[in-house]
């Protein structure tokens, strides 16, 4: 059984692979993702035109190197997590700020070292010891101490853990370990289907993408950012629980699926991972060509952001409605969806910005680069 799953996984992504040679051939390159996002009921041109990164972008991004360097976990690529940070926080106060960086580097060395798109790649030995490292970091628990023979990641964590665990309210933080270390836990291994042994539905790939994009602890990151933490208790008596949820949900997805176009040629085309939303349309469905699986996984963000923008007119009113007896907790609830639409802003605006997904030729217009200012590689 793990052998057909095997052989008709690597047969596909030999056709995609043809597919997008062939279009890149033909000159179909330049298409743009902007276009195949909007919608008459949103355009993402401006719903972004308010964006802002963090003020403090500089120095952020001294304090980051300097934190990777302490552990010895900076990268080459390193500016590029924090920049994402700095766009998804961009009014974080200044000394949260720092500590959700510290949470960004190890998330964002963990990914690239021993990610889902590289875990296959690696000899059996450093499977074996990522393994060990991750399963480590997934059981971390207060008060945070590390074995002595725990890796320099280990202990960039565990000190991320501390700061944060006596910067926050206990209840929330508690929630936060839980969905961080999961996303540990199920992120940093071989996610391809040949390793899983089976095509997961298209359902199933999204509700496992969100938990190893890390989108779902980053969702409860903007609550810490300005330590604007919700009361989940009022909002059942108010009921709004269950939009909201859905509205988290939402805005998590956004990201993380508007990431699988983004990073489609580095993830599947060289990397030839198909753990990636194109990837698990064309396998759920090997009679679709490439272009009709680039428009069906289009399709799904963009149904998303309509959605998110409903959610939010939904749960905003519904806040409202409670004035003026619970200013307090209708002023908490305002913040935390100021926060997920510049989430969604900046699931746009990083991507578009950052040099992560750029090459010299690329099937989107966002991550096309002039052979002038292409990187030496």
């Amino acid at each position: 059984m793990k052998q057909n799953v095997q052989m008709a996984a690597y047969a596909r992504m030999q056709q995609i692979k043809k597919e997008y040679s062939t279009m890149m051939y033909e000159g179909s390159t330049g298409m743009s993702l902007q276009e195949l996002f909007n919608h008459e009921q949103f355009q993402l041109e401006e719903f972004c035109q308010s964006f802002r990164p963090h003020p403090y972008s500089r120095q952020l991004k001294r304090f980051a190197q300097e934190f990777g360097e302490q552990y010895d976990i900076w990268l080459a690529n390193a500016e590029h997590y924090i920049t994402c940070a700095i766009y998804l926080f961009p009014t974080a106060n200044l000394y949260r700020m720092v500590t959700i960086l510290k949470n960004c580097a190890v998330d964002f060395y963990l990914n690239d070292v021993m990610g889902r798109e590289v875990f296959a790649h690696l000899s059996k030995g450093e499977q074996r010891a990522a393994n060990v490292i991750r399963k480590r970091i997934a059981a971390l628990e207060t008060p945070f101490h590390t074995v002595p023979q725990a890796h320099n990641i280990e202990r960039a964590n565990a000190e991320m853990m501390r700061e944060m665990s006596e910067t926050a309210p206990a209840k929330w933080f508690d929630a936060f370990l839980k969905m961080y270390n999961y996303h540990i836990e199920v992120t940093h291994l071989d996610c391809n289907t040949d390793s899983l042994g089976y095509t997961p539905s298209i359902e199933e790939y999204v509700e496992m993408r969100g938990h190893i994009s890390g989108m779902h602890h980053t969702i409860q990151l903007i609550e810490y950012s300005d330590g604007q933490f919700l009361d989940w208790d009022w909002m059942d008596r108010a009921g709004i629980t269950q939009d909201m949820k859905r509205l988290q949900y939402v805005t998590a997805a956004i990201g993380c699926l508007m990431n699988d176009l983004f990073s489609f040629e580095k993830e599947v085309i060289d990397n030839s991972s198909d753990s990636n939303l194109l990837m698990i349309i064309a396998l759920n469905d090997s009679n679709l060509s490439l272009k009709e699986v680039i428009r069906q996984s289009a399709n799904i963000v963009r149904d998303l952001l309509v959605e998110f923008s409903e959610l939010v007119n939904q749960v905003r009113t519904r806040g409202y409605q409670q004035l003026p007896a619970d200013s307090e907790m209708v002023d908490k609830l305002d913040a935390h969806i100021g926060g997920l639409e510049r989430c969604v802003q900046a699931s746009w605006m990083w991507q578009v910005f950052t040099k992560r997904y750029k090459r010299v030729n690329s099937i989107w217009k966002e991550t096309q680069l002039s052979p002038v200012t292409a990187p030496v590689l």
